[in-house]
This record gives structure tokens, sequence and C-alpha cells, in this order.
């Protein structure tokens, strides 16, 4: 399996410097990439984080000519003045700089939560009060979940019990 998968819940040490979790280094290894993206969630107090493709992938949305149009991009422009490539040292750690930390709200702990293509970092209570709404929002969209040819709605309807003696 790939992808970033997991919880892992590491300690910050003073200079800022933390250990990538080993799996999503070895991930971004297979993937012929030796860094990741880490910028500050527009939506919460954590730290996204993506493959160096995605964030080309990003900005290949942008207007080329944006900067001719006399408004300011507000999204791309608060994702990209905000974003950092994160490269592993030989030891697989980075150092994430103060304003990053701030932001999440990291002080000594770190949780690395991964999201499949991408992953998060967050202070460990913080995801902790995260995941009871995360809970909740997942069972109200698990019907969106349900396996091909299930009907819509019945994705978490209790398996039928069949009886030898009623068919």
């Amino acid at each position: 399996m790939q992808g970033f998968l997991s919880y892992s819940l590491h300690r910050v040490d003073k200079k800022g410097r933390v250990s990538v979790p080993s799996n999503y280094r070895a991930y971004l290894m297979s993937r012929e990439m030796t860094s990741f993206v880490c910028f500050p969630s527009l939506l919460g107090p954590w730290l996204q984080a993506v493959t160096p493709k995605q964030m080309q992938a990003f900005m290949g949305r942008q207007n080329p000519l944006g900067a001719f149009g006399g408004e300011v991009e507000a999204y791309s422009t608060l994702i990209c003045s905000q974003a950092m490539e994160m490269i592993p040292d030989s030891d697989g750690r980075i150092v994430l700089p103060p304003e990053l930390l701030a932001h999440a709200a990291i002080d000594e702990d770190i949780a690395f939560v991964g999201q499949g293509s991408y992953f998060s970092l967050w202070s460990p209570p913080l995801f902790e009060a995260e995941k009871v709404k995360l809970r909740e929002r997942a069972m109200a969209e698990r019907a969106d979940w349900a396996p091909p040819g299930t009907p819509a709605g019945q994705a978490d309807a209790a398996p039928r019990r069949v009886d030898a003696d009623h068919g």
C-alpha cells in the first residue's frame, strides 16, 4: 500500500527539528521525491503537507497573467507566500520555522496525520478534539461511501439475518 497513512507522534526539539515518519519518507522516495511542501491550513490550526508535484499542480491552476490583473489572488497568495519546501536531512529530520509551529499551536509534540495522497501536522490535543468532529462528519457522509451496487442510504443498514427455517 502506498500513500501517507497512519498517525505518528513525534517530539519537536528546541531548534524546531522533528523526525518525519520513516514510512512517509519511504513513500516520497518511491515517487522519486526527496521533499514535501508545508503551509498553514486556511481552515484551522494545523499545517498541510503536499508533494512538490501536488504544489506544482496547484500553481498550474493560477491565472498566468494574474499579476497584470490589478488584483491579488487571495487563495494562491496566502498559500504560496507561506509555503515552505521541507527537505529531510540525513537523519530524516526537518526544521519547522517558528511561524509554522505557532500557526498550529505546536509546542513539544507534533502529530503527523496521514490523509492518503497528502498529510497534515497537528498539535496532538487539537487533533484529538478535531477527531470528534471528524467522526461525526464521517458518519453523516458514510452513505456516500457505499460499495458499488448498494442503494444509497443502505450502506449502514444492519446485515439481514437468514434463518434456515424461514428462508
